[in-house]
């Protein structure tokens, strides 16, 4: 230990207070769902995080070699007594956080045996517990998030595998059940953690461009069928530049591959309103070339104009989204509401959806709701996640519906 801040291995130092690097954490706890549960919390905060039961300690400590290990109640008191003495003859020198009842004995005799052992403690977390008291316990630890001073090249990304899909819900406003998702692309890196789409997401002219779209195309048809053998099928949007689908070669041998009834639930392409304005013939010929493949086209950040051309007959659009300009704040403003109410009409002449993107305040929620949207989308309601959380999120709410 090089001072009471810092960790010495090796050669390599690791800091625990702020600090641009993401820590490793593991959660060590019997019950998969509790495990997945606080690793997705610590995911959230910045951490790398892992699972693990109690018989993978010393190979999570030899080949994971977490900054942070979350020890669960397991049962009883001995056990986790056990599993300390284990840290204690690894010599590990990261940070130890257990968790389980409130105030109970057992968790108060477990943190004063790891402080006797020597194990850097730190306060332990009673349950239940919201989510700030988490936060509270692990703000020195936390990591800063400060963006890699050149973008990533979207190569080296996709070699090494740092790209991720996430989904955020779209979620019918009166029952408030989620009945699709958008798909959109993320990027961890080993170094500078979650990195912005700005620094990676390649420009039209980009060698890499194609590329990039078909990960992100085989990685949602890949997600879709998972969403379908776990009986939580879902329709899902991926926004595509418009020279990503000049090949549908591609497109072709994935949905060869794709099981019937994951077809069946459907996927959308979205391009862009600007897009649609500025070649509306190209547009048509590709959502000509989609509706062949049962693939159906979505328009986003939609206006006037754009939905007047979305709402033509030559031009098959399912899915038509008013953007974050128009969403945020319209409950005080009627310029946003008469925009929204002219493309909620256009959309439901035409037989389209309209979605609603940016939903974040009951008031925005409430009006956009009465101006008939059939779809809302928002950090109030879900903000984007990994597949895993997703898949589990929908499943509980149309659980939680249908009870």
């Amino acid at each position: 230990m090089t001072d009471d801040h810092s960790e010495q291995r090796g050669c390599e130092i690791i800091q625990f207070g702020r600090r641009p690097i993401p820590p490793r954490a593991c959660v060590v706890e019997n019950r998969t769902h509790v495990r997945m549960f606080l690793a997705d919390m610590l995911d959230e905060l910045g951490f790398i995080a892992r699972e693990a039961d109690t018989t993978d300690i010393r190979t999570v400590l030899r080949e994971f070699r977490p900054d942070l290990i979350v020890l669960g109640p397991l049962g009883a008191g001995l056990e986790v007594q056990a599993l300390l003495r284990t840290l204690q003859a690894q010599t590990y020198g990261g940070k130890v956080m257990l968790f389980g009842g409130r105030s109970s004995e057992a968790l108060i005799n477990s943190y004063e045996f790891g402080e006797q052992a020597g194990l850097a403690m730190l306060p332990p977390l009673g349950t239940p517990f919201r989510a700030r008291d988490l936060h509270a316990n692990l703000d020195r630890f936390l990591p800063v998030q400060p963006q890699p001073p050149l973008p990533v090249d979207v190569d080296e990304a996709l070699c090494n595998g740092w790209l991720e899909l996430w989904y955020q819900s779209k979620i019918d406003p009166q029952s408030l059940v989620p009945r699709g998702a958008e798909a959109l692309v993320r990027l961890r890196h080993p170094t500078w953690g979650a990195v912005a789409p700005a620094y990676f997401i390649p420009a039209a002219n980009d060698p890499y461009l194609h590329a990039l779209s078909h990960f992100v195309i085989a990685r949602a048809l890949a997600d879709s069928i998972q969403f379908t053998v776990a009986k939580n099928p879902v329709q899902i949007s991926i926004p595509l530049p418009l020279l990503a689908l000049e090949d549908f070669r591609f497109i072709d041998r994935l949905m060869e591959h794709l099981p019937e009834r994951a077809r069946h639930n459907g996927l959308l392409i979205a391009v862009d309103c600007v897009d649609l304005v500025n070649d509306h013939a190209l547009v048509q010929r590709i959502g000509a070339q989609l509706a062949l493949r049962n693939i159906g086209m979505a328009v986003n950040d939609i206006d006037a104009e754009g939905a007047a051309l979305a709402g033509c007959r030559d031009l098959p659009v399912v899915e038509m989204k008013v953007g974050r300009k128009f969403i945020r704040g319209c409950a005080d403003d009627r310029i946003k509401q008469a925009h929204c109410a002219e493309i909620v009409a256009i959309a439901h002449d035409s037989g389209a959806k309209s979605v609603a993107e940016g939903v974040e305040t009951q008031s925005d929620f409430l009006v956009v709701r009465d101006l008939g949207f059939d779809l809302l989308q928002g950090h109030m309601f879900a903000k984007p996640m990994g597949p895993r959380k997703f898949e589990r999120t929908m499943l509980a709410r149309q659980y939680a519906a249908v009870a």
